[in-house]
């Protein structure tokens, strides 16, 4: 089944948390507590551009978001009936044997995101009557990596043994393999999960869409992940609920009561998670009413609260809705991952992402990008090229000759084989400004070598009087010459690269 892609992520949260030598000693605080600001604070120091890529990838969910409104019809749900599977990659680090989970455990705290994700959590049942109609399957799953970011296969797992007794979020120690972590997957095919001993008591945190490549994916303490009996810390967050609140930060929300201090005026950007005046913590019971919220109050079932596990038991279809978009746009490219297939999929570029125009005579760099299964072989074929065949993963290819030519490239790994064709990819142009016919009865033609604009044409006839004038922005252009008068006449070319003089004729 295909993997359905998040959406935007914008609060992390980093929880309270309080710890002993033992792993079945472990005592967790009793409130949660978010260490958002401190992190974002921290991330805008070393990253300039992490604030405004942020605030693009919160537009472009908003125009998502928009643009689904606007084609809706009868108040029919937003969310599109397709079902998206993300791969996921644990990256387990760990000085003690109690922080080297088991394969086991791991795969119970899967279990637990696509329960939760996919309202088919078993104390769903828990939440309130007045609740059930906002209450949504996400239509968002997730499945353990099969191949590597190499092709090669992999349990999905990593595993680090490091000298670090715990590590700090506010540079994000444990993304890297520097300091004793371990390097991202890469974030456009897999959502990375950390799990390791967090420092200064927080129990999880995630990144937001806009944020770094190097960095992005979701951190969890070792402590939270997966339920009973797999997970033995006995705790108010030992079923899994961390992880579920974190990735659903990663893909775009925010808290249910905001992220701003204890007020009504802040929001979560969602219209039916009602609006409260602070978290909650613990277990409530009983309708907690605050800012107008009455008659039911606060929603501190959803998993974007600050409750306890055992209390977290829905999001809501606006919240899905959210991250669908967000998936649809600043996360999309999980939706063609392949990381959770046993498949191939041929694709290529060149060596300058998107740039396929070039002189004739010059030399174009090919670059696989198939994904899946690692190929074994490559056979490239190039319309108009030298060579016009390659077997080589990253071929070098000359075209001696202007027009626009077709690309083929078929992988294999012996058993399976993928084909892509690009029809018309290469253009190549003149390696000169280059006029023709010289002698025309209707039309000349102007045409400038690659990345060269013609910004103005004059038309002078024998005697220098001016017949023709055009103010254009192209590299190539056509001029009408059926209504001048037989003779010879003086192209004066204006582009980018300058004026040049060509003389042409009008025969009849």
């Amino acid at each position: 089944m295909r993997l359905i892609l998040l959406v935007f992520l914008a609060g992390f949260c980093l929880h309270s948390i309080g710890f002993a030598q033992k792993t079945s000693s472990i005592e967790l605080a009793t409130k949660r507590n978010c260490g958002l600001e401190a992190y974002i604070s921290a991330l805008k120091q070393r990253n300039p551009e992490f604030e405004q890529m942020q605030q693009q990838a919160e537009q472009a969910m908003q125009e998502a978001l928009m643009k689904r409104q606007e084609g809706q019809q009868g108040g029919q749900n937003l969310r599109k009936a397709t079902t998206i599977t993300i791969p996921v990659v644990f990256h387990v680090i760990y000085s003690t044997d109690a922080e080297n989970l088991s394969d086991e455990q791991l795969l119970s705290q899967l279990s637990i995101l696509n329960a939760d994700f996919r309202r088919k959590n078993a104390d769903a049942a828990n939440t309130p009557s007045y609740f059930q109609p906002f209450a949504a399957d996400t239509e968002i799953e997730f499945c353990l990596a099969s191949l590597d970011p190499n092709g090669d296969p992999t349990s999905g797992v990593t595993r680090t043994k490091t000298n670090k007794v715990s590590f700090n979020y506010l540079n994000d120690e444990m993304k890297f393999s520097s300091q004793g972590g371990v390097d991202a997957w890469d974030r456009n095919q897999y959502l990375n999960i950390w799990v390791c001993r967090i420092s200064d008591n927080v129990l999880g945190y995630a990144s937001l869409p806009g944020s770094p490549a190097s960095t992005d994916g979701v951190v969890v303490h070792y402590a939270t992940v997966g339920a009973p009996p797999f997970n033995k810390v006995s705790s108010n967050y030992n079923r899994g609920r961390t992880a579920t609140h974190e990735v659903g930060h990663w893909l775009g929300l925010w808290h249910i009561w905001g992220n701003g201090n204890s007020t009504c005026s802040d929001s979560d950007g969602v219209d039916d998670t009602p609006n409260q005046y602070e978290e909650n913590t613990g277990c409530p019971s009983g309708n907690k009413v605050s800012c107008d919220n009455a008659p039911y109050g606060d929603m501190y079932q959803n998993y974007m609260d600050y409750t306890d596990d055992a209390c977290m038991n829905l999001f809501t279809n606006g919240q899905a809705t959210r991250m669908q978009a967000f998936l649809s746009t600043s996360r999309n490219s999980l939706y063609s991952s392949l990381a959770c297939s046993a498949t191939l999929r041929s694709d290529f570029r060149t060596e300058i992402v998107g740039d396929t125009l070039t002189l004739a005579g010059k030399k174009v760099q090919f670059v696989s990008a198939s994904a899946g299964i690692r190929p074994t072989s490559y056979f490239w074929e190039f319309e108009g090229g030298t060579p016009a065949t390659s077997t080589e993963k990253d071929p070098i290819v000359t075209y001696p000759n202007p027009g626009r030519y077709n690309v083929q490239l078929t992988i294999t790994n012996g058993d399976l084989n993928s084909t892509k064709v690009k029809d018309n990819y290469v253009h190549v142009t003149v390696n000169d400004l280059t006029v023709y016919p010289n002698s025309s009865t209707d039309f000349i033609t102007i045409e400038q070598p690659a990345r060269i604009t013609v910004r103005q044409v004059q038309m002078l006839n024998h005697v220098g009087q001016e017949v023709l004038r055009a103010e254009v922005r192209d590299r190539v252009l056509r001029v009408d010459v059926r209504n001048l008068s037989p003779g010879i006449y003086f192209l004066h070319i204006t582009s980018t690269n300058g004026t040049i003089v060509k003389k042409v004729s009008v025969v009849r």
